[in-house]
């Protein structure tokens, strides 16, 4: 009878053994990542999918004074005009610049970004699933390897 007992604590001492052994090895980093990557693109497709994106005419407010958003390429249009003037002015290449920059930021001013109605549900599965993916990614991406 002791001797049944004997071997299977054995048994049970080898297989904590190789559970132990399989948590400490590292061969699952890739599976790992590649589940993050999975989770992470999933959760915010479906976030995505809640989004509802418009845009909408807008105006600068200087003081008094509401300039459309037609009116800020004239700072790209005058530094083009002064750029083909003198090819060599540093100050008309920093207005094209500024005018692009200007542009840009229009553009994304006007932008209105909605988050539509959703059922709390799909909303905790959304930023969980986004989530675990996320602390996936980090962990095989960050972790100390010795």
């Amino acid at each position: 009878m002791e001797n049944k007992n004997e071997n299977g604590s054995e048994e049970v001492k080898k297989y904590r053994d190789k559970v132990n052994e399989i948590k400490e090895r590292k061969d699952n980093d890739p599976l790992m990542f590649f589940l993050g990557i999975i989770l992470l693109g999933v959760g915010l497709f479906m976030l995505s999918k809640r989004v509802l994106v418009s845009s909408s005419w807008y105006t600068w407010r200087m003081g008094n004074i509401n300039l459309s958003s037609g009116l800020v390429t004239v700072p790209l249009i005058i530094g083009i005009i002064w750029y083909f003037f003198n090819t060599k002015s540093i100050i008309a290449k920093i207005i094209i610049v500024l005018g692009i920059v200007f542009i840009v930021a229009t553009i994304i001013m006007s932008i209105r970004i909605y988050f539509i109605p959703t059922l709390l549900y799909e909303y905790i599965l959304i930023i969980g699933m986004a989530a675990a993916g996320s602390g996936l990614l980090l962990r095989t991406l960050f972790r100390n390897k010795k």
